[in-house]
């Protein structure tokens, strides 16, 4: 995504709940604004729009602590992977287009490696192993609604 409205954040979660065809049970988001309006190490609290679309995913929100990065797993390092190796040096004209040409990275080479640190194809390793701790798809998508200040 170019820009980290709810709207889009939310967007792109979902897209990556349809790509893979089910949901996680639980969702790590960083601290931004479009997932969490007040980062707070016990109870952070959530955007309205993110915990009605975790309430429709049947999913649980646990906020990456502030300045923990443990916390995300080696998610960083897949992003720096990606930033390093599909897309170091490009630019492209559309969202539409980068997207297109990441899908297709992905496809034929960040799942077709063999990880270096479990030593297993990333794809059979989604297929094999995580796969089967997702959950169902819900047969509709999350409704859109727009937050506005309540007028007394």
């Amino acid at each position: 995504m170019w820009q980290q409205s709810t709207e889009s954040f939310i967007r792109v979660i979902e897209n990556s709940f349809r790509y893979f065809g089910e949901i996680p049970q639980i969702l790590i988001p960083d601290i931004l604004k479009a997932a969490v309006i007040k980062a707070d190490a016990y109870d952070p609290e959530l955007n309205p729009k993110l915990r009605s679309f975790a309430k429709h995913y049947n999913c649980k929100v646990l906020p990456a602590k502030v300045r923990r990065p443990v916390h995300k797993g080696k998610v960083e390092s897949a992003v720096k992977y990606c930033q390093d190796n599909a897309l170091k040096g490009k630019s492209f004209d559309s969202l539409a287009q980068q997207n297109e040409y990441l899908r297709d990275w992905e496809d034929k080479v960040a799942d077709t490696r063999i990880h270096g640190t479990t030593q297993i194809q990333v794809r059979k390793a989604f297929e094999n192993v995580e796969k089967e701790k997702l959950q169902a798809l819900p047969p509709t998508l999350f409704p859109c609604f727009e937050e506005g200040e309540r007028i007394v």
